[in-house]
């Protein structure tokens, strides 16, 4: 509220403090300790100055008029004493801004005899930005009960923790505003029903830890855009002074050469190897350094090596980084990096909203991690090895672009992609929506409903992503009209009469055949080893990937199978027994599986209740599997698992599960 004054102006308490963070570090502030509030405030600015862990909160602040302001978040913070040794933690709700500029006006104070008094503010007479309002909670606390006269027509010293803090009216004419403060908590019985609601719903937004909010803050203050449009991002570094990089040269060295043997015993690899490095040189991703290197800034050494990948369709051989690799210190770049939060949605949402669209799209971003640039002063600590002939000498390169290998690039990578479609959100609104909910990693998984949007969607998502230097490749869709502006070495499968039921392509791991719209799975089982070992069986049960649950009931057989292996207690390195290897070739039926249509299961497979109390957090299952031409009689449980007939039973425990359909629902549409 502000009211005009022109006889006196009112002195409120204000004193110089220091706020810590959650690692300790100290920021100063300027904080109203006002007794008429009852919450204690933090403005927005310092508050993402502390970096500190924000929890949502619903309240209603009111003041003079009952004028209403609605606070969402509040941190807890420890305040400190500059001169005296006192500290006390606080709960802060943070408003835009707590107050007005404090005081109104500069008052001359030379005249004021204010000699060896320790002042709480030394600027408490000069107009000046309030950080922090210390409400009625803590406010009698940080009071000792002293207090002093200036004498007749001026204001009083009120002693507190912070040092002597003036306070009251001076006889001075003023033709400014007057600041009055009174803050409430409002909780009318709706708000309070709303709250008790929301408590019991999913957040629609993520609770960041403190370390995944200080890197998604860090990411926002440093992040910048060149001239062609690419990103620049900095490797956001853990603060912890503990974590100290040592000496990397030594070992990325021994390393290097041990790869460098291996690859000259190996010319298959060598060749695609070196064709890799040349063109990672090529396009500007990397850079040689010139001699002498200097080491004694901050650096770090990558060790590298070759990786085979025999069922990519662009590259075969790439090239990985290993930032875990201790230095001498036994601290890697990895331990020295924050990982950041998860930016995407979960892959079985996107995939259940990628089925609901009529017509359907695909495609992938290329060499999205070396799109986005690092900034300089961090390819330090992105430096590596390397030499394409074993008689030159050893180069040093540094890596100019986010690395596959270090901690916080999956992180760097979606949260670019995030940005764009923000920064052009006004531009293209419906490539913005889908960019930031249908992709997952560097897969885009989006869709329309009728063909003039699908064409729309598709070009506004290739130009918004080109001009940050993001290309598309691997285009596909279940509507060849839809990508008839794509140019044809950019699809993942032909447009014209080449089209063919079995062309598919790789949709986050699971093969989608664009011309029939269908998932399929490949099932590739080895061939039998002579040596059967329930590691090399858990080893094939674990490559069947299913994140939708498509085909749970197939896969059922493998695990119900490695029960068995497990409840027969049998030596591993003798191999299995020989009734398990039969039921091998009654799992064949796997390599079968190619539609989801048609799921080829020739057990039955039965689910009994034991028992489920209503009262209980559990309920007790069995899984059985039968045969009609066997006994019909039940199955015999025994401790912990028993084998009768052919018949394997296990008694299972199962935490009751709440399904949040209200909120998948939203989330898909």
């Amino acid at each position: 509220m502000a009211a005009q004054s022109e006889d006196e102006m009112v002195f409120l308490e204000t004193a110089i403090v220091y706020i810590l963070d959650d690692y300790g570090r100290q920021h100063e502030a300027r904080a109203l300790l006002d007794s008429g509030s009852m919450s204690n405030f933090v403005s927005e600015a310092l508050a993402r100055k502390l970096m500190t862990t924000r929890t949502k909160v619903n309240v209603s602040v009111s003041g003079i008029g009952k004028a209403i302001q609605h606070v969402r978040g509040s941190i807890t913070a420890t305040v400190r004493s500059k001169s005296q040794h006192f500290a006390t933690q606080l709960e802060l709700l943070v408003l835009e801004t707590p107050s007005s500029d404090i005081p109104t006006s500069p008052i001359d104070v030379s005249s004021w005899d204010m000699t060896n008094v320790t002042l709480a503010d030394p600027t408490y007479h000069i107009p000046g930005r309030i950080d922090v309002v210390i409400g009625g909670d803590a406010f009698w606390e940080l009071h000792t009960g002293h207090k002093r006269s200036l004498g007749p027509g001026r204001p009083w010293l009120v002693e507190t923790h912070f040092g002597w803090a003036v306070a009251g009216n001076t006889s001075q004419s003023s033709h400014t505003s007057r600041i009055c403060h009174m803050a409430t908590n409002e909780q009318p019985l709706e708000a309070i029903m709303t709250r008790f609601w929301e408590n019991e719903t999913i957040p629609d937004d993520p609770v960041y830890s403190v370390e995944e909010d200080s890197c998604e803050k860090h990411y926002v203050s440093t992040t910048t855009r060149n001239a062609s449009g690419r990103y620049v991002v900095c490797l956001p570094i853990n603060p912890i002074p503990s974590i100290v990089l040592g000496s990397s040269r030594e070992i990325a060295k021994r390393r290097f050469l041990a790869v460098e043997r291996r690859l000259e015993a190996n010319p298959q690899m060598k060749g695609p190897n070196s064709a890799f490095m040349k063109e990672y040189e090529k396009l500007g991703h990397m850079k040689k350094m010139p001699n002498p290197v200097d080491d004694d800034c901050p650096h770090y050494y990558l060790p590298h090596h070759a990786v085979l990948k025999e069922k990519s369709t662009s590259t075969k051989v790439r090239v990985v980084f290993d930032a875990s690799c201790k230095t001498s210190t036994g601290v890697s770049l990895n331990d020295k990096l924050l990982v950041g939060p998860v930016i995407q949605q979960d892959l079985f949402t996107i995939m259940l909203r990628f089925r609901s669209h009529a017509i359907a799209i695909t495609a992938d971003v290329e060499k999205m991690y070396r799109q986005i640039l690092h900034e300089s002063r961090d390819r330090n600590f992105l430096r590596i090895l390397y030499r394409e002939n074993p008689n030159d000498p050893i180069d040093t390169y540094e890596l100019q672009t986010v690395t596959y290998g270090t901690a916080s690039a999956p992180f760097l990578a979606t949260r670019t992609l995030r940005q764009i479609a923000q920064d052009h959100q006004d531009e293209y609104p419906r490539a913005a929506n889908s960019v930031m909910n249908d992709f997952y990693m560097d897969d885009l998984l989006s869709g329309a409903e009728d063909l003039s949007d699908a064409i729309k969607i598709q070009r506004e998502i290739s130009a918004m992503l080109r001009s940050a230097g993001f290309v598309l490749k691997k285009w596909a869709s279940n509507n060849r009209a839809a990508l008839t502006s794509v140019p044809q070495e950019d699809l993942a499968t032909l447009l014209t009469h080449e089209w063919q039921d079995t062309l598919a392509v790789s949709a986050l791991g699971i093969t989608w055949e664009p011309i029939s719209d269908t998932f399929r799975c490949r099932v590739e089982l080895p061939p039998v080893p002579d040596v059967l070992t329930k590691r090399i069986t858990c080893s094939c049960i674990a490559k069947l990937f299913d994140p939708l649950g498509l085909i749970g009931p197939a896969i059922l057989i493998g695990k119900l199978f490695m029960q068995q292996l497990w409840a027969l207690k049998h030596d591993d390195s003798e191999g299995v027994l020989p009734v398990a290897e039969q039921s091998i070739d009654d799992s064949s039926s796997l390599e079968d599986l190619t539609s989801m249509d048609y799921l080829p299961i020739e057990e039955e497979q039965e689910l009994q209740i034991l028992e489920d109390d209503e009262d209980s957090d559990v309920s007790d299952f069995i899984i059985t599997d039968t045969d009609e031409d066997e006994d019909e009689s039940d199955p015999v449980v025994e401790d912990d698992s028993t084998l009768t007939h052919n018949a394997f039973s296990k008694r299972l425990r199962f935490a009751k599960l709440r399904i949040f359909i209200c909120q998948l629902i939203p989330e898909l549409f």
